[in-house]
């Protein structure tokens, strides 16, 4: 049956529904007193007075209404009793305690003024129902507090208690607080960033919490990672360190992580969640509200606040300090409502966001209430550990002692806060479920800044004041650092031993000393300890933590990657797999490693707070000097590392805090034909001497062998200097060669030439003993000299930089590439001088791999475009366009180099030694037609049985040959063993006839000038150059390249045979018959090299209606742009392109 309170509730025909749980009301005097109601008499009866017999007397048993036997009989007469018993009973009945009377104005049940609305009976049953509920609480805070004190736990757990509700009745004891034990989801709360991670983002909260948000908790709006700060990380569009921002918890994780239990409060940023329900209704002028930057338009920003029912915008201000960009949490203030357009407007102005208060607003509930917000409050009742204040007239909350106005609270902090004063204090915390309200009155939060931190964790200060002892909680203290600091120093931190009574051995205004475990961020207190253990010992924190030095540590836990092992001071450290044996290749770590075995260990580094140490014997016994950093590498410093890599040019060696070295081939102390791989094995611990650093650049070269007895003389390992070496031995990657008799260098393939083709042809037939007249010494590593044979490094030797103060933009020097990735390309110069060319700057025209037009040990030359010498960073430019040689170079080293792989190939005993001057270019030889293919006619030679003739068909000149005829033609190029030879008429025919060695008139050659422009025939087209003629000039034979040192893998200039192109005078043949003319096509020489008067001449010879050869130079939808002549262009518009549509 329903009791006669639902019974009497349910008679009511018309009931005020009661004011939300948690708003005060204030009193108003009763023209009648009220009888109390049951909910009031069982919330607000005071306990003591419940032990001292107060309210209702009955026999045997103080109470608050009769015995059970009494109850259950005035029951039965229930029906019998008349409305005017109603009234006698009220007269019988003791006045009511003023706090019940506070209570039951408050109550929805009981409108104010008039009688009660229950009856006599029904009142005794709620009595007697209240008091048997006290009876059993009394009985639970008596077991209670017999278990705190046998299990020596003191009044701290009361601290952790959440309330919510009216100011009436028994106050509480303590303010509010957060902690691991009565966190909960939903709860909202206020928190400052401390890190941004790519994958999540550490959030302090209040009571100095962390809370971390993943990825997808962030924000609402998609984002694709574009910030450079966090290397494209979601998380850093959104949030930045040291911003603060309102969250909600999503859960709590209890793990168990070796051995303990761990919580982690998982929390989301989205505002979707923090502005559930939100109407456009509840938003004022003047609320500042976090919202999220959707878009960023030309006049301001599209904001939005995680609901679709409305939106905002704020316009650009004219001078912004902070740079808004999309995706971005910021905090702004409602500057006006749009409410037929769903719009709210907003401002970003810091002092007007900082100084807005909420207002009170008609429907504002719980719900409402967003961690940040200030408001204007009244101090209703001062707490043990804080202050209880009221607003937006009908809210309470609780603001403790570390979120009060002054950060050093004294031992009279309570005489600040008398009742009634007004204060502004901000939300610290909602928990809708208590509906507890945590607020703060910090004067740094109140202006919406994280207040300061002025020390550091795990420093040590000595001569820190006692502010207040707190013989429940702790030390307040005053911290020297350089601007004064709060600190606070738990009970269980004071000493080493437990303090039964820290007033006496503390005292208000001592000095003590502590030490820094960590900080409370939002409050900004330092946490600290006095315990002795804390002073003892090289390791506290992190920061302790230094590479190389030796630590006794206790294995955690062993896993399969490696052991978790922690310092005395709790730090915890990772030995990894390879670092707990000597030996190499571990597949399980060693029996030694048991959980709890204590162990001598070296850091090898520290980073991001992850300590890593090694167990290796040969480290941790090491009485060397420790490297551990390129600052500190000296040449000839002797210390240990250990192997990391091994290739077939040398290998790699670690050492501490991340430092590595490079040992060469040559200095890893092997006999010839010994592998590296069969001495030395990865994560061998070896010996090394520094035999060469550059600190800037972080590169190291270290040596295996102790002994430097073979130093090379300082005349000829330096580099950039001219040497000639023997080839000593030939590897599948270098030519080992001996230079000057005592010293040793190597010449990788790709520095055999500067035609990547004819580097793989000479090597083909080096062998010991061959000598290089000429090579350019290019570093030094170590005792290695590294050489090159590249004509065009040795011809400009004295113009290479070696130290970026020689490096100026706008010159054009030779170098080499040395690495090519997606971005760009590096290119060398001498020693470790390094420039780097961007994607877009390597070539003219786009293109998808680098390593398509490029590669690794190319010639090439490169403009120097910017040299930054803080930086120590060269940036050039590859473009053909700004890089073409201006000169002949490219074409003249090919040839010489042909001659020598030509004289290696044809240097056997039954060659003749004359045959390349019997074949001079120009020159009419004799051959018997030995064969006709579908490429040309075979002529065999019969004093010269090693060399082959070809006559390419357009070259027999309208002439009939036959197998086994006799011809005489003229040679045209000389190349690899075979000679090109040409019976057309008007090249046969411009040789002297008189004379035995039958040679050309060198007249018209000699008239030929450098620079001069003039026409040519192509005669033949080669892989890398053409053969041409000059009719101008007698016919005379020259020859122009097809590529660039820039250009070599480029696609190539198409010509045909017999086409007539227009060249310049590059190089005039000497009077050695192997002499050739080099020409070069127009376009590829520079043309500010061109005689003014030839270019003044050309340009004349055109005129409207002359016939021209132009380039295509760009196409546009409309029209071609041409170019042709000497800085001549013009354009071809669609209409002019063909003389028919189709």
């Amino acid at each position: 049956n329903p009791s006669p309170i639902r019974r009497r509730r349910r008679s009511q025909p018309q009931c005020p529904s009661p004011p939300p749980p948690g708003r005060l009301q204030t009193p108003e005097p009763l023209a009648h007193p009220l009888p109390p109601s049951p909910r009031a008499l069982a919330a607000m009866a005071p306990h003591g007075d419940r032990k001292k017999g107060k309210g209702a007397d009955r026999p045997g048993k103080p109470g608050l209404g009769p015995n059970r036997k009494e109850f259950k009989n005035h029951r039965k007469e229930e029906g019998e009793k008349a409305g005017g018993a109603e009234e006698q009973e009220q007269e019988q009945q003791p006045a009511p305690h003023p706090a019940a009377l506070f209570n039951a104005a408050d109550d929805g049940d009981f409108p104010r003024g008039g009688r009660s609305l229950l009856s006599r009976d029904e009142m005794a049953e709620a009595r007697t129902e209240a008091e048997v509920e006290f009876e059993k609480e009394e009985r639970r805070g008596k077991k209670k507090r017999k278990a705190n004190v046998s299990s020596g736990i003191d009044g701290d757990d009361d601290l952790g208690t959440l309330f919510g509700g009216a100011t009436t009745g028994k106050l509480p004891r303590f303010a509010n607080r957060i902690t691991l034990k009565n966190i909960s989801p939903s709860m909202k709360l206020w928190g400052v960033v401390i890190e941004v991670n790519q994958k999540d983002i550490i959030v302090s909260l209040p009571g100095g919490m962390r809370g971390f948000v993943r990825t997808e908790e962030v924000s609402d709006i998609a984002l694709h990672g574009n910030s450079k700060d966090n290397e494209g990380s979601v998380c850093a569009e959104v949030v930045h360190v040291g911003q603060l921002v309102p969250c909600m918890v999503l859960q709590v994780d209890d793990d168990k992580k070796e051995g303990k239990a761990h919580k982690r409060v998982w929390l989301s940023l989205r505002l979707s969640r923090m502005y559930k329900g939100l109407s456009l209704d509840a938003i004022q002028d003047g609320m500042v509200l976090t919202a999220q930057v959707k878009s960023v338009e030309d006049h301001g920003y599209i904001l939005y606040f995680g609901v679709s029912t409305f939106s905002g915008f704020m316009p650009k201000a004219g001078k912004e300090t902070v740079k808004i960009e999309s995706g971005q949490l910021i905090q702004c203030v409602v500057k006006g409502i749009d409410k037929a357009r769903s719009i709210i407007h907003l401002s970003s102005d810091e002092d007007l966001i900082s100084k807005s208060i909420i207002k009170d607003l008609k429907g504002l509930s719980i719900d409402h209430l967003i961690p940040g917000m200030m408001m204007s409050a009244r101090v209703h009742s001062v707490l043990e550990n804080g202050v209880m204040l009221s607003f937006l007239t009908y809210f309470t909350g609780t603001a403790d002692i570390f979120n009060l106005s002054s950060s050093f609270p004294s031992g009279n902090w309570k005489d600040d806060y008398s009742k009634n004063k007004k204060v502004n204090a901000r939300i610290l915390f909602v928990d809708p479920s208590t509906r507890a309200v945590g607020l703060t009155l910090n004067q740094h939060l109140l202006r919406l800044n994280v207040p300061p931190i002025n020390v550091k964790v795990g420093e040590i200060y000595d001569k820190s004041r006692v502010l207040r002892v707190d013989k429940k909680a702790g030390l307040f203290l005053e911290i020297p650092s350089p601007t004064p600091s709060p600190g606070f120093v738990s009970i269980h931190d004071v000493s080493d031993k437990d303090v039964k009574n820290v007033e006496k051995k503390f005292r208000e205004g001592s000095l003590t000393r502590v030490r820094v475990l960590g900080v409370r961020h939002l409050e900004g207190v330092a946490l600290g300890t006095l315990k002795d253990s804390a002073f003892e010992g090289s390791v506290f924190t992190h920061a302790d933590v230094k590479p190389g030095m030796v630590v006794r540590a206790k294995v955690v836990t062993v896993e399969p990657f490696g052991a978790i092992v922690q310092f005395s001071s709790g730090v915890k450290a990772l030995c990894p797999l390879p670092h707990m044996s000597e030996l190499d290749n571990i597949v399980k770590p060693p029996k030694k490693f048991k959980a709890g075995a204590e162990l001598l260990f070296r850091v090898l580094g520290c980073k991001s707070k992850r300590i890593t140490v090694t167990y290796k014997k040969s480290l941790v016994k090491s009485k060397l000097e420790v490297l551990a950093s390129y600052a500190d590498a000296k040449i000839g410093l002797v210390t240990h590392g250990w192997i990391t890599k091994i290739e077939k040019h040398g290998c790699f060696v670690r050492f501490y805090n991340g430092v590595q070295g490079f040992v060469s081939r040559s200095e890893l102390g092997l006999e010839p034909g010994i592998e590296a791989e069969s001495v030395y094995h990865v994560g061998q611990v070896v010996k090394c001497r520094i035999v060469s650093v550059v600190p800037t650049s972080r590169k190291l070269y270290v040596s295996f062998t102790m002994s430097s007895n073979r130093v090379i003389q300082a005349d000829t390992a330096k580099v950039g200097t001219i040497v000639s070496g023997v080839v000593e031995r030939l590897t599948p990657a270098t030519v080992v060669v001996s230079v000057n008799g005592f010293s040793k260098g190597s010449i990788l393939n790709e520095q055999l030439a500067d035609h990547h083709g004819q580097a793989a042809q000479l090597k083909n037939l080096l062998k010991p003993g061959h000598e290089f007249n000429q090579l350019l010494v290019l570093d030094t590593e170590g005792q290695n000299l590294v050489l090159s044979a590249k004509h065009s490094l040795i011809n400009t030797a004295n113009d290479i930089p070696s130290e970026i103060s020689q490096m100026q933009a706008g010159a054009v020097v030779h170098g080499y590439i040395c690495n090519i990735i997606e971005a760009g390309c590096f290119v060398r110069f001498l020693g470790h001088l390094t420039g780097f060319s961007p994607k877009d700057k390597a070539v003219d025209r786009p293109i998808e791999k680098l390593s398509d037009v490029f590669c690794v040990g190319q010639s090439v030359r490169s403009h120097v475009l910017n040299v930054n010498a803080e930086s120590a960073r060269v940036k050039l430019s590859l473009q053909q366009s700004m890089c073409s040689s201006p000169d002949c170079s490219f074409i003249q080293g090919y040839f010489l180099l042909d001659q020598k792989i030509a004289a290696l190939k044809y240097s056997g005993p039954s060659t003749s030694h004359d045959w390349v001057k019997y074949f001079g270019i120009g020159s009419l030889v004799k051959g018997e037609v030995g064969a006709i293919e579908e490429y040309g006619v075979i002529l065999n030679f019969k004093d010269h049985p090693d060399v082959v003739g070809l006559i390419e068909h357009h070259q027999l000149g309208g002439s009939t040959v036959k197998v086994g005829s006799s011809v005489k033609g003229l040679v045209v190029d000389l190349s690899d063993g075979v000679v090109n030879l040409s019976l057309k008429p008007e090249l046969v025919g411009s040789v002297s006839k008189d004379g035995k060695k039958k040679k050309r008139h060198r007249a018209a050659v000699l008239d030929l000038e450098l620079r001069e422009e003039v026409n040519a025939v192509v005669e033949i087209v080669k892989d890398s150059y053409v053969v041409l003629s000059v009719p101008e000039y007698n016919h005379a034979i020259g020859f122009a390249p097809l590529m660039d040192y820039n250009s070599q893998l480029l696609p190539q200039h198409h010509y045909d045979n017999g086409q007539c192109i227009t060249v310049v005078v590059g190089s005039i043949p000497s009077s050695d018959p192997s002499g050739r003319l080099i020409l070069l096509p127009k376009g590829s020489a520079q043309d500010s090299n061109i005689s003014s008067s030839k270019r003044a001449k050309k340009k004349s010879d055109y005129k409207v209606g002359s016939l021209v050869e132009a380039e295509i130079i760009d196409i546009k939808p409309l029209e071609v742009i041409l170019k042709f002549g000497v800085n001549l262009h013009g354009r071809i518009h669609i209409t002019e392109v063909y003389t028919r549509l189709y």
